[in-house]
């Protein structure tokens, strides 16, 4: 599989770092309100990840298939080796 474009990624990554440590500090202090919604964040960010996940490495195969087709349709030939005999 080719690598795609992750430099994007790091931000996000970083954000999502952030917030998952946030919600562990909140969950091993044992604070009840904050316990659930710490919970809650951890269940959002893992599941917003895969969706972007897959939703990138989707794309990435529609645009390498259509890469394919554009480059695989028609073959360039030098001019004149066309002639009609």
């Amino acid at each position: 599989m080719d690598l795609m474009n992750i430099r994007p990624w790091i931000f996000f990554y970083l954000i999502c770092f952030v917030a998952l440590l946030l919600a562990t500090t909140f969950i091993v202090q044992g604070i009840t309100p904050l316990f659930w919604m710490s919970s809650t964040l951890i269940l959002v960010v893992i599941g917003f990840n895969f969706i972007c996940i897959f939703s990138e490495i989707k794309e990435h195969r529609k645009r390498k298939a259509l890469m394919k087709q554009f480059s695989g349709g028609e073959e360039t030939k030098p001019p004149g080796t066309n002639k009609k005999k």
